[in-house]
């Protein structure tokens, strides 16, 4: 008997780690099942300076000067205001063909030490996750920064974003979005298929 509830005690102890390991540490309750490992390119951001035909990861902003600047170390990319364009952007396109018609969890894990910019803009103020869907050349799928917490001062916690796609999307970008004065970091970003185990979080427009 002590045999047997040792047993169900250890079988009950991993799958909860395995539930943890699951979640990738996101911390609004509830856990993902996955149907596919991680599909982004380079979550390590290890191409970040390399030609630009060799980067997973692509700068945009705004307009005008400079006005963002990223560099990683050891997986964690840090990324910080340095003018007064309203946003920067880090995106890598993504394959639809793998993503169409299927629920999806993009995540990564933020530190952030954020604030309300100088120059206000309309955009929404924060950093942290961006995905974005079109079907030829219409937006059906477009969420920035829907994810707590995306601003002030917070060590590391993982966010996520979790979406239905619909067929016949022609166009998915995923990215790392500035929207405030301040640095943050990101490390572990990630983009799976969900089997279940979670709602969305966002919908299509």
């Amino acid at each position: 008997m002590a045999s047997d509830t040792k047993l169900a005690l250890t079988a009950i102890a991993v799958k909860a780690l395995l539930l943890t390991a699951c979640g990738q540490g996101v911390n609004d309750g509830t856990t993902c099942e996955y149907a596919s490992g991680n599909l982004l390119e380079d979550p390590g951001f290890s191409t970040l300076m390399e030609p630009m035909r060799s980067r997973a990861w692509h700068y945009s902003q705004h307009a005008g000067d400079k006005s963002f600047e990223y560099a990683a170390s050891d997986g964690i990319l840090t990324f910080e205001k340095v003018g007064s364009e309203s946003w920067g952007l880090l995106a890598q396109p993504v394959d639809t063909k793998k993503f169409e018609g299927r629920r999806v969890e993009y995540s990564a894990e933020l530190k952030l030490d954020l604030s309300e910019p100088v120059d206000t803009h309309g955009f929404g103020y924060g950093g942290g996750l961006s995905l974005l869907a079109r079907a030829n050349n219409r937006v059906v799928l477009q969420s920035s920064l829907d994810h707590e917490p995306h601003m002030g001062v917070h060590d590391w916690q993982g966010v996520r974003i979790v979406a239905d796609l619909p067929k016949g999307i022609t166009h998915l970008r995923i990215g790392l979005l500035h929207q405030a004065d301040g640095i943050y970091q990101a490390r572990n970003p990630a983009l799976r298929i969900v089997a279940g185990g979670c709602e969305p979080t966002v919908t299509v427009e």
